[in-house]
């Protein structure tokens, strides 16, 4: 049975279950500016790649300053994280590829200190090799940052990788590095848009080692 060299994590959907604090500050936003709050029904529909076309679709960026509107979410996000955990399964799966040898990365599109800070007040930093987050609230580079931590790192010309996170940008970044995905439908993507991607999802993390698991034994 094979096992992958590298799982590179997402956290902000996948590891840390944290969707309701990114809606409650978006509809803190729009409450403060007497506008009507969305779903989480809508918050997945303009989420996406860019962060910046999120923003595009929910506000009015005539009148808004981006970098001070990516201040006020990131204030009322940390004001709301205090009700979020990690997500349901996620601690086993950690063990289950940690006990298979893996070598475990997050590569994340959250501001470096605040995903440090997660991560440790999560108690998951023993897991991983390496957190890696972007260098500003720009969620900008996390394709770059996965290429450029495997050239240093991997010790073969072709290691087998598995990425695991919640959005389409995920399953980007597996392709630009060669690797398996698997996406969660528990995080902050719009279902309709994984369907129609082909890529291989789960309900949630839950589900993962089991769904790994049978890839591996078919694989052999």
């Amino acid at each position: 049975m094979f096992t992958y060299d590298f799982i590179i994590w997402d956290w902000n959907g996948t590891l840390l279950d944290d969707i309701s604090a990114s809606l409650n500050s978006v509809n803190d936003m729009l409450a403060l500016r007497g506008m009507e709050p969305i779903g989480v029904e809508r918050y997945r529909e303009c989420i996406g790649t860019p962060i910046r076309c999120f923003y595009e679709q929910v506000f009015d960026m005539d009148k808004e300053d981006y970098p001070a509107l990516l201040a006020e979410y990131h204030a009322g996000y940390d004001r709301h994280l205090s009700g979020c955990s990690v997500g349901k399964g996620a601690i086993e799966a950690l063990e289950f590829f940690a006990s298979q040898g893996s070598a475990q990365v997050i590569i994340s599109s959250c501001e470096q200190n605040q995903l440090l800070k997660g991560v440790e007040s999560c108690g998951l930093s023993g897991y991983f090799d390496a957190v890696l987050g972007a260098g500003d609230f720009l969620a900008a580079e996390k394709v770059e940052r996965a290429q450029t931590y495997l050239a240093e790192k991997s010790q073969k010309s072709s290691p087998k990788i598995l990425v695991i996170g919640d959005l389409l940008h995920d399953f980007e970044l597996a392709n630009a590095v060669s690797a398996h995905c698997v996406i969660t439908k528990s995080g902050h993507e719009d279902w309709g848009r994984l369907e129609k991607s082909g890529v291989d999802t789960v309900n949630n993390l839950t589900e993962l080692v089991g769904f790994i698991t049978k890839k591996q034994q078919k694989q052999g």
